[in-house]
């Protein structure tokens, strides 16, 4: 089996995407990755993947209807890219929905795989006009399979789009040849800098982006309140809107690439996840209260305990495994007093986090969606000679 993988935007600006590049490769599939741009040379990651990059700002187009018009321009030129290695075997793996608006309906008659990280209801050419949206059923049932990082993800999922079968779940677990130890060294001078200065207060990190679906400041307040004892570090490739907050016990450590942005997770004490719903997002509410986020793994992996609002996403997980905290209102006193039982479990909330992350085998998981796949396209061979 053959794959060709397609992804409108940067792969390095979505870790769940750099996982499955980096899947491939250790499982020794013939991958093509086609995609618009990124910030770094792939082929030093991806020595085993043939690299088709485009030169495509599909992200930095504002205007609707020149998003429209530059959408159809391109259509045809990735489609002849595509044309060029598809071959009986091959699947094309489209990750995210504006991968799937760029191919259009065209895409119903080859085998390919779907692949959401984001939860959607409808899938719109324009997020304001309702009228402009693909017709998910006919896709969905199409796709040889959909996939999705969470299990409520899946249900809503095929239960809005009309699906035949429940998407296969697929975690957003980092796959990392780079081996990153507890309080490991920092290649990035400018984040090692402020790890320096932070010195010996614990820390409560948040990395992901900044939007206003992910509430920080009362976090910073509730910080405060322990009086130099922890460091509130945001970590994220958005803009610093809390640089005039008036504290001591706040950092801010711009972008830094994956994996290596996990070498500051490393010194991480625990772990914030924050998530509200919010208007025009191009996404269904539902997308915030049922996360699915990489963080929770990337935390994880070093034994940090988590801490984060009261969501179905988070309290099931924090629940079922004991390895955080919901608290129910965005107030200092709230998050002050998560942060204090937190502290007072610390090793057991430590533990289980470290469990969580090693019970997730995403290698075998992803080894079972490939059974799968090739026991489907199997099936339909010998149903398509049947019928001759």
């Amino acid at each position: 089996m053959k794959i060709i993988t397609v992804l409108i935007g940067d792969p390095y600006g979505y870790p769940p995407v750099l996982n499955l590049l980096h899947a491939f490769e250790y499982l020794k599939i013939k991958n093509t990755l086609i995609t618009t741009k990124s910030r770094k040379d792939l082929r030093e990651d991806f020595k085993y993947t043939t690299i088709k990059q485009l030169n495509i700002d599909y992200e930095g187009i504002k205007s609707p209807i020149n998003k429209m018009i530059s959408l159809f321009k391109w259509r045809s030129n990735i489609w002849n890219l595509i044309n060029s290695y598809y071959e009986e075997d091959t699947i094309i793996w489209v990750i995210t929905d504006v991968s799937l608006k760029i191919l259009g309906d065209k895409i119903t008659g080859k085998n390919f795989v779907l692949h959401l990280l984001e939860l959607s209801e409808d899938i719109r050419y324009y997020y304001k006009l309702s009228f402009l949206k693909m017709n998910t059923n006919k896709i969905g049932n199409s796709a040889k399979m959909i996939v999705v990082p969470e299990y409520n993800r899946a249900h809503i999922t095929k239960a809005l789009w009309g699906l035949n079968e429940l998407p296969f779940i697929l975690p957003n677990k980092p796959f990392n040849n780079v081996r990153i130890s507890k309080n490991s060294n920092i290649s990035d001078y400018n984040a090692k800098k402020v790890i320096e200065k932070i010195g010996n207060k614990k820390i409560i990190l948040y990395q992901g982006i900044i939007s206003p679906e992910r509430p920080l400041n009362a976090f910073i307040d509730a910080v405060d309140k322990f009086n130099g004892k922890y460091a509130f570090v945001i970590m994220s490739g958005g803009k610093n809107i809390y640089g005039n907050h008036n504290s001591d016990n706040y950092y801010f450590i711009p972008f830094v690439t994956p994996p290596l942005h996990l070498e500051i997770t490393s010194h991480a004490h625990i772990g914030v996840l924050s998530y509200t719903p919010t208007e025009n997002t191009g996404y269904s509410k539902l997308n915030t209260l049922y996360c699915a986020p990489n963080k929770t793994f990337e935390y994880s992996k070093f034994g940090i305990p988590m801490l984060g609002n009261n969501i179905p996403g988070l309290k099931f997980l924090f629940e079922t495994k004991n390895c955080g905290i919901c608290f129910d209102k965005f107030t200092e006193d709230c998050i002050s007093q998560a942060i204090k039982t937190l502290e007072d479990n610390f090793k057991d909330y430590s533990i289980n986090s470290l469990n969580y992350y090693n019970n997730c085998n995403y290698t075998e998981i992803l080894k079972e969606l490939f059974k799968i796949l090739e026991r489907q396209i199997l099936n339909e061979k010998n149903t398509n000679s049947f019928a001759l």
